[in-house]
């Protein structure tokens, strides 16, 4: 009666401490077979931590070397001597500094200054980051005069790894193919 439902109820408990304890079991095990496994994703987490953290300090300086880089470069592509360094803000804003600390930029450049910008800036990038990868650049001297397309081509030539120039059939001809006659594929 009473007891005897008691003791079912308790039976029945038992059956499912017993059930419980064997699924508990197996869990145990599942963890101790995970443990080398969650060992290795808590110190990866640790690693991208330091890396993000890493990251986060060096932007900066990077940033700093392309500005550094591309100022060398553009003053060895210029013929025009008006610019002292290049800043390149945290957040990516170029800017072209003279003497007075005034931002040529302001000023409306040339397409051929244009062109002198872009070639100083996938050069200095190229440089800082030390992978040698083909440079690909497509007509880089049609809005050049003939000072400026010596200049780039010279700087062109010296790149330590490969250059693909893309140019129109009478762009690189003459003094210009001797420029670069020595880096010229067949």
């Amino acid at each position: 009666t009473r007891t005897n439902e008691l003791k079912r109820k308790l039976e029945g408990l038992k059956a499912q401490i017993g059930t419980k304890n064997a699924d508990l079991e197996r869990v145990r095990e599942q963890l101790g077979r995970s443990a080398p496994m969650l060992q290795r994703s808590e110190r990866a987490e640790r690693i991208a931590t330091v890396i993000d953290l890493l990251i986060g300090d060096m932007y900066p300086l990077k940033v700093k070397e392309v500005a550094e880089a591309m100022t060398r470069i553009y003053k060895e592509l210029a013929h025009k001597q008006l610019l002292t360094r290049i800043e390149i803000s945290d957040d990516c804003d170029v800017m072209l500094r003279d003497r007075q600390g005034n931002d040529l930029r302001r000023f409306d450049a040339s397409a051929g200054e244009n062109q002198i910008f872009a070639v100083a800036l996938i050069s200095a990038i190229a440089q800082v980051s030390g992978a040698e990868i083909p440079m690909v650049i497509d007509t880089p001297l049609a809005r050049l005069d003939e000072k400026h397309r010596t200049n780039v081509l010279e700087h062109l030539a010296s790149q330590r790894g490969q250059v693909i120039l893309l140019s129109a059939t009478d762009e690189v001809t003459g003094p210009y193919l001797k420029c670069i006659e020595d880096r010229v594929g067949a």
